[in-house]
């Protein structure tokens, strides 16, 4: 694991001295690992869909969603409709920022915000050589903050897309999607407060560039658009592996949004994390698996969770497949 790569990862939220500490700690415990492990992003990229769609604070969240999660159906469309919920706008500086939709569960929480500049300023596009749009300068002061009711870091960390119709406008929509740490429940109906502290755009050299800089504050705690997770009986489900014995499910929760799994393993061996394919089936049969996941481990056991690439109607799930084991949900 590359402490360079953690680095990045802390530098998107800000915390206290205290809250850093127990971050770094999160981030580094774990050994060394076949693939990537402890609390890493593993590949997080998110395609935002080329269909123009005409952005407002009153439009309909499945369309609304189509542009980040790319084409939804008829049932998905649905999906989101019942998920989505709406915030207060906020504005600083002659900037409002304007939640379109909103929901969450337990470990993700996705807030879709479009950004309205003060009339007469630009928000171009920007190629990959030209740098990027970043919501955080390069200080800790320019740091985007999660924090509870009193005030203290909730751990957590986040990744975003941008949506840009007009690059000759003064709106930009960012989709930013917040993933928990440690024991954090992003949804558990308390009060957190999600503090952008302005738009930047950051050089291939790592410059930063302020373009609009204020307080906006989001209050998402008590938003999460009643997601609700199932956490099915998983004693006595194991797999072999051809390295480390016998694997053993030891927790799993799945909800709309993604799944959470921990499991251990009998032989351990050192370098060696081993794991299991890990998928839902649905009632037509097709099978949904993880966009991508983050996790931590030690010598024998590994815990992990990911989001699915576009949330699923759990009504429609029969049952979850690890490797040669299949665990009804029914």
């Amino acid at each position: 694991m590359e402490k360079r790569v953690l680095q990045t990862e802390l530098e998107h939220v800000r915390f206290t001295p205290e809250g850093r500490k127990a971050l770094t700690e999160a981030l580094m415990r774990g050994e060394p690992v076949r693939h990537s492990g402890s609390w890493v992003r593993r590949g997080i990229a998110a395609a935002v869909a080329a269909a123009v769609l005409v952005g407002s604070a009153v439009a309909a969240a499945g369309p609304l969603w189509s542009r980040y999660f790319g084409q939804l159906d008829r049932e998905q469309q649905e999906i989101m409709e019942t998920l989505s919920q709406t915030l207060p706008a906020a504005e600083s500086n002659g900037t409002t920022m304007t939640p379109l939709a909103a929901f969450g569960d337990q470990d993700f929480y996705y807030l879709m915000l479009e950004i309205r500049a003060p009339e007469g300023t630009v928000l171009p596009d920007y190629r990959e050589e030209e740098g990027c749009y970043q919501l955080f300068g390069d200080t800790l002061e320019e740091s985007v903050t999660l924090t509870d009711a009193a005030g203290q870091d909730v751990l957590c960390t986040l990744d975003y897309s941008w949506i840009n119709d007009d690059p000759g406008d003064n709106l930009l929509t960012a989709v930013i999607r917040l993933w928990s740490m440690e024991d954090t429940n992003l949804c558990d109906g308390t009060d957190k407060v999600l503090r952008i502290p302005g738009l930047w755009v950051q050089s291939p050299d790592k410059i930063y560039t302020p373009v609009l800089t204020g307080s906006w504050d989001f209050h998402i705690g008590t938003h999460s658009g009643g997601v609700e997770s199932l956490t099915p009986d998983v004693a006595g489900v194991t797999v072999e592996d051809a390295d480390c014995g016998t694997m053993t499910m030891e927790y799993l929760r799945l909800s709309p949004l993604g799944m959470r799994i921990r499991h251990s393993w009998s032989e351990p061996r050192e370098g060696i994390l081993p794991g299991a394919p890990l998928s839902v089936v649905m009632e037509d049969g097709s099978e949904v698996a993880l966009e991508n996941t983050v996790g931590s481990c030690g010598e024998n056991w590994n815990e992990e969770y990911g989001p699915f690439e576009t949330p699923i109607d759990l009504d429609k799930a029969v049952a979850v497949r690890w490797g040669t084991a299949e665990i009804p949900l029914g």
